[in-house]
């Protein structure tokens, strides 16, 4: 009389091979799933820094505000800029954000932001201002106005959620079988 059967066991290995497929695709589906995140993330951040961008004179680092993502794909870098630029060719949201160390900037190029800021309308009495202003400038420099750091930090939960969402949607690629 025969003994009792050896357990028989059985694996089904339908989709063994579209999911190593979808493996060898991995970098693909990472890089994919990161500048989809990376341009959420522009999206979101881009109007919140234009909203708390200090209005000057002109309006120009507001209005100036995009998003670009830079790199390849091992080292990708997603960048808020602000590229305005005083007449002689400063990029003065450094300035805003960071403050400046005492220094004398030019008086012709404070006219303009006295006039709008202060009401200014005679040309003469603006220059003359605006030098005080400059001469200030001279003695203590400027105060730093973080305002982009105010605004990543109230946008922190968003980004998390715009990440999570990435990696999930990465694992889902990654784990689709036919």
């Amino acid at each position: 009389m025969p003994g009792p059967a050896a357990p028989f066991i059985e694996f089904d290995t339908h989709g063994f091979k579209e999911l190593e497929r979808n493996f060898n695709k991995a970098p693909e589906h990472f890089y994919g799933a990161i500048l989809t995140a990376y341009r959420k993330i522009g999206k979101l951040l881009v109007p919140a820094v234009k909203a708390e961008t200090p209005v000057g004179a002109t309006r120009k680092l507001r209005n100036t505000t995009v998003f670009q993502i830079r790199g390849r794909t091992e080292d990708l870098q997603l960048e808020i800029r602000q590229s305005a630029e005083s007449g002689d060719g400063f990029p003065y949201g450094i300035a805003v954000r960071e403050g400046t160390r005492p220094h004398f900037p030019p008086v012709a190029a404070l006219i303009p932001w006295v006039k709008a800021k202060l009401g200014i309308v005679d040309d003469a009495e603006a220059g003359k201002v605006a030098f005080l202003v400059a001469r200030k400038i001279s003695r203590v420099g400027t105060k730093a106005n973080p305002y982009h750091d105010r605004v990543l930090g109230s946008n922190v939960g968003e980004i998390k959620r715009i990440v999570r969402e990435a990696g999930v949607n990465l694992v889902s690629r990654l784990e689709r079988v036919r």
